[in-house]
């Protein structure tokens, strides 16, 4: 119980630390940008906690784990953030990197999880 605790707190500094950054480079997107690293922290926080679930209990299945979660993930940019960013038909590189930077540190911390535990 104790390494799941580890990487959920890990990934809420790491999340915390990404948002106080990204608010001083992009300050008039601050309301998405807190929307943006709420939803990605949950969603990150739901595949750690179901990537160590799978770890114990499907290992069998860990790849299809993942891809679940790389999906369900894909699937919230598409029904959530792109009809926002599609909105005035350009998609700016900042639009793009309020959604793509939570989500890299997430996928990262994920990507460390699963290297770790089979290293």
């Amino acid at each position: 119980m104790k390494k799941p605790l580890y990487f959920l707190l890990s990934l809420s500094v790491l999340m915390g630390m990404g948002l106080l950054l990204h608010l001083k480079l992009n300050p008039l997107a601050h309301s998405f940008l807190v929307q943006s690293y709420g939803i990605n922290t949950v969603l990150a926080a739901a595949a750690l906690l179901l990537l160590f679930w799978g770890m114990d209990k499907k290992k069998n299945n860990l790849a299809v784990l993942y891809l679940l979660t790389v999906a369900l993930k894909f699937c919230t940019y598409f029904i959530f953030f792109y009809p926002k960013f599609q909105a005035d038909g350009i998609l700016i590189q900042q639009e793009f990197f309020i959604f793509f930077v939570p989500y890299a540190l997430g996928l990262l911390l994920e990507i460390i999880l699963l290297a770790r535990r089979y290293n």
